[in-house]
Parts: C-alpha cells; sequence; structure tokens
C-alpha cells in the first residue's frame, strides 16, 4: 500500500508540476563553415575502420533522424542493444542515449566514433585522411587552427545541434494557429486527459526525464537482459528505467520502444496505456491521438543550410 501511495504522489507531482509543451526555437547557424564541416563528417564513411559506416547510416534526415531498423548496425554487423533514436532536436533531450550513459552530444558523438561495434574510428587516421582531402583540409583549417582530434567531434556536435524541425504542425499551433482539425485536437486533448503529458512534455515532448517501462502489469512484460539506468547506476529503483523518448517526429522514427520491438504506432499508444499509465485506451482514441502524434512531424524535407 506504501509503495502505490509513493507512486501516485510521485505521478501527480510530474503531472502537475509542467505539463505543458513548448515549441521548437528557430536556431540560427552562427558559424556556416563549422556546420558544413560537421555535415560533411556526419555523412563521411571514412571515418570508419572499414569506410562504409558513416553517422547517417543510423541517422538518416529522411527517415525522422533515424534508420526505421529494430536493432543498427556497424562495422562489426553486430547487432546494438538497443533502437536507435531520433537525431534530430537532441540538443534539447536530458542526455543522448536510453540510460544516461552519453549525457552531451559530444560524448554521443566520442562513443559511436571509437565503439568497435559502431564506427569502430581512429582519431589520428580520420585526421590523416582530413589532411589528405583538399576541399576538406581546406575547410578544417578555416574552421580550427590546429589539426586537432577533439576538432573532429566539436563540428559534428556543432551541425548535430542544428539539426531541429521547428517547423512542424503543432509547433505553428502553438505559436498561436488555429491549425489542428478537429480529431488532431481531441487527440491533443486526448494525450493530455489521460496523463500521456505527465512524461512526454517540454520543448521536446519527452526525452527530458527517465521513468520506469512498466510501471503497471510488470509481470505480464517478457523481460530480456537489458535492464535500463540500472546497468549505469547499479541501484535497484533504476531497474528497468529509461530514458523517456522525444514524441517528435514519432510517425517516422518506427520501430519504437528501446528495443524496437514494435512498429506499429496505434500499438504503442495502446501498449503505454496499458503499462505506463493503467488504462486500456479504446481504438477510437488511439485513432485521435495518433492523429495528434503526426502533427509533430516536421512536413517539409528537412535541410537547414
Amino acid at each position: 500500500m506504501f509503495k502505490i501511495f509513493i507512486f501516485f504522489l510521485f505521478t501527480n507531482s510530474i503531472l502537475y508540476a509542467n505539463p505543458s509543451f513548448s515549441p521548437i526555437p528557430k536556431i540560427d547557424i552562427e558559424n556556416k563553415d563549422k556546420y558544413k564541416l560537421g555535415k560533411i563528417l556526419f555523412f563521411d564513411p571514412n571515418l570508419s575502420s572499414n569506410k562504409k559506416i558513416a553517422c547517417v547510416n543510423c541517422h538518416m534526415l529522411n527517415l525522422g533522424g533515424s534508420d526505421q531498423k529494430k536493432l543498427s548496425q556497424g562495422v562489426s554487423r553486430e547487432k546494438s542493444r538497443v533502437n536507435s533514436p531520433t537525431i534530430f532536436n537532441t540538443r534539447f533531450n536530458i542526455a543522448q542515449d536510453w540510460i544516461g550513459d552519453s549525457l552531451t552530444i559530444k560524448d554521443r558523438t566520442k562513443r559511436a566514433f571509437l565503439s568497435p561495434t559502431e564506427m569502430d574510428g581512429n582519431p589520428k587516421k580520420a585526421l590523416e585522411y582530413i589532411k589528405s582531402e583538399k576541399e576538406l583540409k581546406e575547410l578544417y583549417s578555416k574552421v580550427y587552427n590546429r589539426f586537432e582530434e577533439d576538432n573532429i567531434f566539436d563540428a559534428i556536435t556543432y551541425y548535430v545541434e542544428n539539426l531541429t524541425t521547428p517547423n512542424s504542425k503543432f509547433d505553428r499551433f502553438l505559436k498561436g494557429d488555429k491549425n489542428l482539425e478537429e480529431k488532431e485536437y481531441d487527440g491533443y486533448k486526448l494525450f493530455k486527459s489521460y496523463g500521456c503529458v505527465s512524461c512526454h512534455n517540454g520543448v521536446n515532448i519527452g526525452g527530458n526525464m527517465y521513468q520506469k517501462f512498466g510501471i503497471f502489469h510488470e509481470e505480464k512484460i517478457k523481460r530480456k537482459k537489458n535492464l535500463g539506468r540500472y546497468e549505469l547506476t547499479k541501484k535497484e529503483y533504476d531497474r528497468y528505467v529509461f530514458k523517456v523518448p522525444s514524441l517528435r517526429n514519432i510517425s517516422k522514427t518506427y520501430p519504437y520502444m528501446h528495443n524496437g520491438k514494435i512498429d506499429n504506432l496505434k500499438k504503442v499508444i495502446k501498449e503505454m496505456g496499458k503499462y505506463q499509465l493503467g488504462t486500456i485506451i479504446p481504438d477510437n482514441d488511439v485513432d485521435k491521438i495518433e492523429l495528434f502524434l503526426k502533427t509533430l512531424e516536421q512536413e517539409d524535407v528537412y535541410e537547414n543550410d
């Protein structure tokens, strides 16, 4: 009984503390050359050990900043342990991984570059490659005074920091446009009334807290080896706790969940209702919530330069 009381106290504190949304601010690129350099490196497979894997392989701009795969593969062809999240709007997240083991974009960039199962990159070889490419060398020299390994990660980080999608239908609604259709607006209201907003709020509509997967009916969930933040903190209360994902561009970034086990948006809405909210959401309400979530997608082809 005490645990139930604590849970509802915690849930209500979240629900009433910040049940709001914010539009994505327009980000002005201050250093065009640095952005261009970061973009080139983000797309360049020559930085990986087999010269076949680039950052973009797991984060495709035309697929909502993800790769639409259950689990990604790097140079080793070994499947990742978790689903690749979107690269868009990640500057607004509390951390860059599902369990928070990379707090900054630069930290995550380094990990992806150095990981033997991702890019397996070698910073010294990467610098030599950059020096061997005339145009790339000139651009690098224009941005940085010295050829230092850390600048590779700094440039990619700058590019990723500027990958934002501020032009969704919902952003325009938040700025005052009365542009949501009736069923989309109904879905918006249902999203709030069911309590989805308790975890999915703020500028990224998620990404700003950690939460346990399986608050309700935990015994019915088929658990596997991924223990969530427990693997990082070794604290029992972090078992099966993951970063709440951003819902922006969610209609494009399937499959869903940390393990990519659900490839259908309607199904994941139902599952979240059951296991996170303790309720069965009727199909009619699921349809409307899905329509609302689709308004979080950037409608035009993304390009920031």
